[in-house]
């Protein structure tokens, strides 16, 4: 009987490797030639790596600079209420910082009607008259940062500037935003309007001349290049997108990467050159916006050390050049094929997607490693599988109440405060109405707990029932369950869901085919005609809540 011979992975390598010190001495001088100019240049590489790294904090630092005097200017305008005063504070910030374009108090009234604007005209700073104040209550950095707490800064993206006057010069600006809050109600904005050109120049007059320096929005729009014609292209029509030019930065813009370095060849016009792009975090923490930021440096720099090495060893590469291609042939069927199949289906496995079949057949060590690969697959799916049925359930149960599927009071308090802020925003009432069962102790102690929770899950269905599709019903505890109606246009609208909800209590319940007559008391609260904030809605209701009951219990008396 024949032995068959099991060429394995180890056999494999090891003629390789006696095949590769047969040319050692050869490879020697190419070996040499390659690490020196690799190291070369990634250690040029990483200081320039590192030097974007540390442009990009001095750039925070910047922009944390403007925040802070936006945030600032905003706490002066909230306790100087001498419109002359204020605007001597805004003019000396003008005076002080010559990137300061524009600082303006705009009013929460009459649609957000400049209060007091400072405008830089060249080396003057004027204040607008009253003539020439307008409404802003329709722009972003107006309307999204009244919604912000105090000290709170709104950040804009960068742009061309086409909200002065028609002869205005468009330049690339920012702008920051504060609210102004007096007595614990927001009185206006603070806007802080910053020309772009002026605030990068001290970034990028500190560079070396060889570095050029780049500058992208989250889009991949250039705000900033060496070529003046590629910068803000989107104000004219043209998208200019960084990662169209480095394709490597899209792995930045999507945010699978932090940082990149790369080399482009040169042509006949331009020089072979190596960039490093960095993600600087842009804008309030918890927004996710970002900025890339670039430098760029002659490859010549870099490598002309090695210049002299290569030319004395490129005979030695020429000879060396055909072996090395037929031996990464043989590496490449021999080695790496199948395992570049493994490497592809683990990085699939990763992404979620599908991949092409393993080498499950082979009897090597790859055989071995694709099908102990292929069975760890099959147990992670399974494992994720049940890991998202139970991280699932958890979230259902963390805002949800067990025994009735109602929200609980934790998602009812979260839902409360949406709605009050869109009460408030769009002007329209809202009700909260407090339905408590009466005398369900007794139906506890005499039928005991479980008909007790059938009895809850009854009522969750009568309450549900009974109400608009759009209105939250929650159990909060007990027998205590509340109905939050939004855009309720009058008492009267309110009474007539408080009616249709007394109407449906006025029928038995259904407790296992038997009927059991139930009771409930209902209080009513309007906002903003009874609170003004979410606590005293509810204690408002609470309180109707239980007038009701009392009136019931001295009516029975």
């Amino acid at each position: 009987m024949k032995t068959r011979v099991k060429w394995g992975i180890a056999l494999r390598l090891g003629l390789l490797l006696a095949s590769f010190s047969v040319f050692a001495a050869i490879l020697a001088g190419y070996y040499t030639f390659d690490s020196s100019r690799e190291r070369l240049q990634g250690r040029a590489e990483q200081a320039l790596l590192a030097t974007t790294h540390v442009l990009a904090r001095h750039m925070q630092a910047g922009f944390g600079t403007v925040a802070r005097d936006t945030a600032f200017l905003a706490s002066v305008a909230a306790s100087e209420q001498d419109k002359s005063a204020l605007a001597d504070v805004f003019k000396a910030s003008l005076v002080t910082h010559p990137s300061y374009l524009q600082i303006r108090f705009i009013g929460v009234q009459d649609f957000g009607l400049e209060q007091v604007r400072i405008d830089r005209k060249g080396d003057a700073w004027i204040r607008a008259s009253e003539d020439e104040l307008q409404e802003k209550a329709h722009f972003p950095f107006v309307f999204e940062t009244l919604a912000l707490a105090p000290g709170e800064v709104y950040v804009s993206e960068f742009g061309i500037n086409h909200e002065g006057a028609a002869d205005a010069e468009p330049i690339p600006v920012f702008s920051m935003a504060s609210p102004v809050v007096r007595g614990g109600q927001v009185r206006g904005v603070v806007v802080l309007r910053v020309a772009a050109q002026p605030f990068l120049r001290d970034f990028n007059t500190a560079l070396p001349v060889p570095y050029g320096f780049y500058l992208s929005n989250r889009w991949g729009d250039f705000l900033v290049h060496p070529d003046a014609d590629q910068s803000f292209g989107f104000d004219r029509g043209q998208r200019i997108l960084i990662q169209e030019s480095f394709a490597p930065v899209a792995a930045l813009i999507d945010g699978r990467q932090q940082e990149v370095v790369l080399s482009q060849p040169g042509t006949d016009d331009e020089e072979a050159r190596v960039y490093s792009f960095v993600r600087m975090p842009y804008g309030r923490e918890g927004e996710g916006r970002f900025m890339v930021v670039g430098l760029s440096q002659p490859l010549a720099a870099v490598q002309g050390e090695v210049v002299s090495l290569g030319n004395s060893i490129l005979k030695i590469l020429l000879v060396l050049s055909a072996v090395g291609v037929v031996l990464a042939a043989l590496v490449s069927r021999a080695v790496t094929q199948p395992l570049k199949a493994i490497v592809q289906a683990t990085q699939a496995v990763t992404l979620g997607r599908a991949h092409a079949t393993l080498p499950v057949h082979r009897d090597d060590e790859v055989g071995e490693l694709a099908r102990s690969f292929q069975d760890m697959e099959q147990q992670i799916h399974r494992q994720m599988t049940e890991l998202n049925a139970s991280r699932d359930a958890m979230a259902h149960l963390a805002h949800h109440d067990a025994l009735t599927g109602l929200p609980n009071r934790r998602m009812f308090e979260q839902r409360l405060a949406q709605v009050l802020e869109l009460s408030r925003r769009s002007g329209r009432s809202c009700a909260l109405l407090f339905v408590d069962l009466d005398d369900f102790k007794a139906i506890n102690d005499t039928r005991g707990h479980a008909v007790g929770d059938l009895v809850l899950q009854a009522v969750a269905r009568t309450i549900t029932g009974a109400v608009r599709q759009v209105d939250t019903v929650a159990r909060l505890a007990g027998d205590e369950f509340t109905v939050l109606c939004e855009n309720v246009d009058s008492e009267q609208a309110a009474l007539q869901i408080v009616t249709k909800l007394q109407h449906a209590f006025m029928l038995p319940l259904d407790i296992e085919g038997r009927p059991l007559p139930v009771r409930a008391s209902i209080g009513l609260s309007l906002f903003p005609r009874d609170a003004q904030d979410a606590r005293t809605l509810m204690t408002s209701a609470d309180a109707a809540m239980y007038r009701i009951k009392q009136s019931r219990r001295q009516d029975k008396a």
